[in-house]
């Protein structure tokens, strides 16, 4: 018991914060998606990405270190994937997405403030942020099979990136009244997030069980492989270590499905991927964390 219980106060808020959501849908409550979505994308996400780096100490030095570190380990990843599912004989166009493309954002970030404080969810927000361009536009033109440079330019995500890097590389600082501004709307965006991730997995059905969960502990395996990678070669230590390893082991991100019911590439073994991958990193993020020295 001794060992589980310094992980509480970092799993139970998510699984809280999920469960509210999976409960609304059980009570038939309306949950209108599109309007969270554009909420949390245009308004709420930004915001915490502009206030919470603008406030943290974090040196431009770190913030380059911690962008490179986040393509490294996209790119350890797609690798491993890719050679998964050429082993395996899956479709390199229906999977190698879902795999590479984990749950960064409605997962990852509450994990790495609980876990870690605003100096994790600093970092963890960088790993955020290149992992929305590169799903975005990479994992987009692989899907449909073509760039889609315009959907990444028109994501506010993008340039709330840009603008909180301009903040930190030129040492700027932002009004206190439009700092308390930007905390007060970017603190919707993590609850938001888990409950919009209960509400959706609760949508979403398992479809050949068998398939859909060896799917979901490959994803957990590659992801996780890629994070070590990238620990190794570019030598990571401290918080950064610490950050992109939970980043690298978070579930496959529910954004997959939607892709994949948009592009017609395997929706239901997708969704099914989503689930169990989910259900599983329950137990595979508190061993983790446990690993990670946090006690």
């Amino acid at each position: 018991m001794s060992l589980i219980s310094p992980l509480v106060p970092i799993i139970v808020p998510v699984i809280l914060c999920a469960a509210i959501g999976v409960f609304w849908v059980r009570f038939k409550q309306p949950f209108d998606h599109e309007f969270v979505r554009r909420i949390v994308l245009w308004i709420s996400a930004p915001a915490l990405i502009v206030g919470t780096l603008g406030k943290t100490v974090i040196s431009a030095e770190l913030l380059q270190h911690v962008l490179l570190a986040s393509m490294c380990m996209l790119a350890f990843t797609a690798v491993f994937a890719a050679v998964a599912c050429v082993l395996l004989r899956l479709s390199l166009r229906d999977f190698l997405i879902p795999l590479v493309f984990g749950n960064f954002g409605n997962m990852g970030l509450p994990l790495c403030l609980f876990a870690f404080g605003q100096e994790g969810l600093a970092i963890g927000l960088g790993v955020f942020l290149v992992t929305t361009i590169s799903h975005f536009s990479f994992g987009v033109a692989v899907l449909s099979g073509k760039a889609m440079i315009r959907g990444v330019l028109s994501s506010p995500v993008i340039y709330a990136g840009v603008f909180a890097c301009l903040l930190i590389f030129n040492h700027w600082h932002l009004p206190l009244a439009l700092q308390n501004t930007l905390e007060l709307l970017g603190g919707i965006s993590i609850p938001l997030m888990l409950i919009t991730l209960g509400v959706s997995l609760s949508s979403l059905r398992l479809q050949g069980v068998g398939k859909s969960l060896g799917l979901g502990c490959l994803r957990l395996l590659v992801g996780l492989g890629g994070g070590v990678a990238t620990v190794y070669v570019l030598d990571l230590e401290g918080m950064v270590r610490n950050v992109v390893l939970l980043q690298s082991a978070t579930p496959a991100a529910v954004f997959n499905y939607l892709l994949a019911m948009q592009y017609r590439r395997e929706p239901d073994t997708v969704a099914g991927m989503v689930v169990s991958s989910t259900l599983i990193s329950f137990i595979s993020i508190p061993v983790l964390l446990y690993f990670l020295g946090v006690r």
